[in-house]
């Protein structure tokens, strides 16, 4: 009788502990050739008018079946009418998908890129990607009968429909206003392709899509399937070759140009660069681009200059080029021809101000009636330039709004950003950023907050704390929360709680949405498990059956 009782115990924990552990991305992507490999790599340098460019495309990566929330809501949103059912597994588990998506094309395009298809057209002017992929139905996959289909749900700083650019979309992607699918009135179709691009290639874009199989069961009701997200991302510059303006005689360029390259290690750092054999008083420009690939966090630059007549010293982030944190200066040649410039970060030792790499210019202009900038009484100076982000009174501000999430798109990183406060916060990383690090938390009466990752309380932190998620996970994270917040540290909505964050690169996308205490977590040893709490369980039934009378 012992055998019987412990075989209908254990059996529920078997299907439970199945269930639970059951991937919710059940249809792999597989590359053409080396596709893959090159995403990474592959940047598109391109030069249009007086700007320089690279375009890029994201990382492919699956999407949880049944679609996100944000598809869902654009869906509902324009076809209101129409049903939405979700394919996962815990909900419908005879539709779950065994087959592949195959990446046969996947590039981005410049202003002059055969981007068609295979490459039978050129953008002239525009800039984007190409994507073509195609679903392998696996086994006994639905999508082989028949009305399968593609939906899309498009995020862009730039509307297609309005043309405008800064004008942000969050649409679904669809050919026809009568069917929510990206191809009209199609049955199964295999192939997906789409090449998106915007004209006004001078201008820095993102574009981020979520792709999703979908099934038309009826008139009007839709069984979304699993997905992949993909998209692509340009940033651009001023040129340097025109920033020496021609000279008002038509005699060709009016300036010299200087250029170094450095980076900065640590806040207490200093690098210093000499310029010699220079004409005296003749004007120069110096400034400095630290938005630089491969940077985390694009160091805050305090930038001077001595040998002049007088030492100038001057953070005011007022380079016509970089993220906001780079200075410049003006100032006149002296007598010996020489000019001593200093580069260290702004706050020494602050995080996310003081590491990165940057580039130093200098130019010397000829003729000073052609010199564009203005040059102080006392020989040097800038203009001061105050952008949202780099302190705690002045944070980023969330650009959208999904339901109770406040979204921060193309965001620079190492900044401070802040949404409307109340007990916690979730944070949740978009597209391909992962959250890298804390750097500092506000100063305020409310000096201590609780940070989690999953179920898991890493501690109480407080203003000049951070808080390395590398360290802690090896990696990145997508999600975490902030919680204990007991009161309003500004005195106005947008600098209630502001946070300064570091992502894996130098911009990134996130969202954060307001937690109740109620939902905030809860200390869980980390050796617990479903799996022991099922066993617990059944262990009780089976003492309870054992002294059942």
């Amino acid at each position: 009788m012992q055998s019987r009782y412990y075989f209908f115990a254990v059996l529920p924990s078997i299907f439970l502990a199945i269930f639970n552990t059951q991937s919710s991305h059940a249809v792999s992507i597989i590359y053409e050739k080396d596709i893959e490999n090159n995403i990474s790599s592959d940047k598109v340098i391109y030069r249009v008018g007086n700007r320089e460019g690279q375009a890029s495309v994201t990382e492919i990566k699956p999407l949880q079946r049944g679609g996100t929330p944000g598809l869902l809501r654009v869906l509902r949103d324009a076809f209101p009418d129409w049903r939405f059912l979700t394919a996962e597994p815990k909900v419908n588990p005879l539709y779950s998908l065994n087959g592949e998506f195959r990446v046969n094309q996947y590039y981005a395009c410049g202003n002059l890129t055969s981007c068609g298809f295979p490459t039978t057209s050129t953008l002239v002017g525009g800039v984007g990607a190409l994507l073509s992929v195609e679903y392998i139905p696996g086994e006994g996959d639905p999508g082989i009968i028949n009305n399968i289909n593609w939906i899309q749900r498009v995020v862009s700083n730039h509307s297609a429909t309005s043309g405008t650019h800064d004008d942000k979309e969050d649409i679904l992607d669809t050919r026809s206003v009568e069917e929510p699918f990206y191809f009209p009135k199609q049955d199964y179709k295999p192939n997906f392709f789409d090449r998106p691009y915007r004209g006004d290639s001078e201008n820095s874009h993102y574009w981020n899509a979520e792709l999703f199989l979908a099934q038309r069961i009826g008139r009007d009701t839709v069984m979304i399937y699993d997905g992949i997200s993909w998209g692509w991302r340009n940033q651009t510059k001023r040129s340097r070759q025109d920033y020496c303006p021609v000279s008002s005689n038509n005699s060709g360029q009016n300036c010299s140009y200087y250029d170094f390259s450095d980076s900065l290690s640590s806040g207490n750092e200093q690098d210093n660069f000499q310029l010699s054999k220079l004409t005296p008083g003749k004007k120069f420009y110096a400034y400095i681009d630290n938005d630089i690939a491969g940077n985390q966090c694009n160091p805050n630059t305090y930038l001077t200059a001595s040998g002049i007549r007088t030492l100038i010293n001057d953070d005011d982030n007022s380079s016509e080029i970089g993220d906001g944190f780079a200075s410049a200066l003006t100032g006149i040649i002296p007598n010996d021809g020489a000019i001593n410039f200093n580069v260290r970060a702004a706050n020494p030792g602050a995080r996310g101000e003081d590491k990165g790499n940057y580039e130093l210019n200098v130019m010397v202009f000829d003729n000073e009636a052609d010199f564009p900038h203005v040059v102080g009484s006392s020989g040097g100076g800038g203009v001061s330039t105050e952008r949202p982000g780099l302190t705690q009174q002045n944070p980023i501000l969330p650009s959208a709004k999904e339901g109770n999430w406040q979204v921060f798109r193309n965001v620079p990183g190492c900044r401070w950003y802040d949404p409307h406060t109340t007990y916690g916060f979730e944070f949740q990383a978009l597209d391909d950023t992962l959250f890298t690090e804390i750097l500092d938390f506000p100063i305020g009466d409310d000096d201590r907050f609780t940070v989690s990752v999953g179920d898991r309380i890493l501690g109480e932190f407080g203003a000049g704390d951070s808080v390395d998620f590398v360290s802690l996970f090896g990696s990145g994270i997508s999600n975490f929360k902030i919680t204990d917040i007991d009161s309003l540290l500004g005195s106005t909505a947008e600098t209630a709680f502001p946070i300064q964050l570091a992502f894996n690169d130098r911009r990134g996308s996130f969202k954060m949405r307001p937690i109740s205490q109620e939902t905030s977590p809860q200390s869980t040893p980390e050796s617990t498990s479903v799996l022991g709490l099922l066993a617990l369980t059944a262990w009780g039934i089976i003492k309870a059956m054992k002294i059942r009378p």
